[in-house]
Parts: C-alpha cells; structure tokens; sequence
C-alpha cells in the first residue's frame, strides 16, 4: 500500500469535540504521543486497509501507534466515543437488527482461539452483528464466527437498551418464538416477517418494514473503511474497535 494513499485528518471542530477521552495526566520520562496524532494514525489505517508497518512516517513510529491502540482498546475509550455520539439514542422509536459478513484476511488467522473467526461455505470469515436505530446510530455490537446462525446473539444484543415502547425491525431469521416472547415481555413491537413454514402468522407491518435500509446503509457505509470490509485484525478485540471507530466517524 502506497503512503500516497489519500486520507483526511480530523478538523479542529471534530476533534474538539473527542479530544476529553484521550487526554492523559502529565508525567515523568519520555513525552506521550500526541493523542490527535495517533488517533489521525489510526484513521488511515481504518480508511486504506494498510499493514502497521506502512503507516507513514509523519504518524510517528507504527510500532508505538498500535501500542497505544491496545491500551485505548484495552479502556473502552472507543465504546465511550460511541456513546458519546449517541447521546439522544434514548429517544428512539425504531430499533434495527441484523449482521453482515467479513472476509478474514490470510494475515489474521492464527492458532489463537475464540478470537470471532469461524469456516462457513466463503472460507474464513467473521460475522458483525449489531442493533442500531432509525438514525444510524449504533447501540451494540457483537463479533462473531461466520457459522453462528444470525439469532443467535440477538439477546444479548437486545438486553443493551430499554425495549419498552420500542419496534424492533428485523429480517425473517431473527423470526423465532424465543426472540418474540423476550420482545412480548419487555414491552417492545416485533416487525418481523414470518418464515414460510411458520403455522402461526404475525402481525407485521410491510409499510414500516421498508425503513431497513437503514441497516444495510449502516453496513455499506461502514465497509466503505477497507480495514472492516476486510478483517486483517488477529485479535477480536481490534477488530471490533476498528468497527466501533468506523461507526463513529461516519456521523462526524
């Protein structure tokens, strides 16, 4: 990958607007990296799919770059971004689930294990799963092996927000009786179509189930980012802050 490859830096009023999460306390021994200069690093990185060590030379060491990633990783500083950005998530009416798959570069299989990598009929991949609501923005998201059946983490996914009053859009997979009774018990409406071979027949409303397009948006927007298109990550753990960082900065 070229170093050449053309990549925006934040502005002055998007980085104002972070720069709190990763200020660090004064101290004594070699000066810390610039926080807006790492941060700028690891946009590149996000944006063109490079490898660490093609990151160019005015980001500073990329040896230093991805350690400092770790530690950020490691804080939860891009979960707290995120919310961030969500702050009025709560006013949301209109709730979306649904999952997209990543291709697993050759780079990123390891003997490491439960790291979301998983053999489906494409090869390796990793599946994203994730709720998000009707402006976008992204309230969970879990990683997963490309052979889990999409249902199956939509819980977890669902018990991160009040449900109460809410309408959950989702694809017919997510159509099982257990996702339906936990939606019933909390209060939330399902706007799920049912499968073909389903004896009992929902309620389902066809005109608000065409407001899905956020979802695939959402994923076409995302993956727009090379380095969550394609998962070059090892670990689990940056991959899903690369994808929770792509989240962010699209609604900068």
């Amino acid at each position: 990958m070229s170093n050449s490859f053309y990549h925006k830096d934040l502005t002055d009023a998007q980085w104002n607007r972070i720069k709190f999460l990763f200020e660090e306390k004064p101290k004594v021994g070699r000066p810390p990296l610039n926080p807006r200069t790492v941060f700028n690093a690891l946009m590149w990185i996000l944006k063109s799919g490079a490898r660490w060590r093609d990151l160019p030379a005015r980001y500073g060491n990329c040896n230093s770059i991805y350690h400092k990633f770790r530690k950020w990783c490691s804080l939860g500083l891009f979960e707290r971004m995120m919310k961030i950005i969500n702050a009025d998530k709560d006013n949301s009416t209109l709730l979306e689930l649904d999952s997209t798959f990543c291709k697993v570069h050759q780079s990123a299989c390891s003997a490491l294990k439960e790291q979301a990598i998983g053999s489906s009929r494409g090869g390796k991949n990793t599946k994203i799963h994730v709720l998000l609501n009707e402006r976008m923005q992204l309230l969970k998201v879990i990683l997963t092996g490309g052979q889990i059946h999409d249902s199956e983490p939509a819980i977890e996914l669902l018990k991160s927000v009040a449900l109460k009053g809410k309408t959950i859009l989702a694809d017919k997979v997510y159509s099982s009786e257990q996702i339906r009774v936990f939606l019933a018990e909390h209060g939330a409406f399902a706007c799920i179509p049912d499968k073909a071979n389903f004896k009992i027949k929902h309620a389902f409303d066809s005109q608000l189930y065409k407001q899905r397009n956020i979802v695939e948006r959402f994923f076409q927007r995302i993956k727009n980012y090379r380095h969550v298109s394609t998962r070059y990550d090892k670990l689990a753990l940056c991959f899903l802050n690369f994808v929770l960082l792509a989240a962010c900065v699209i609604h900068f």
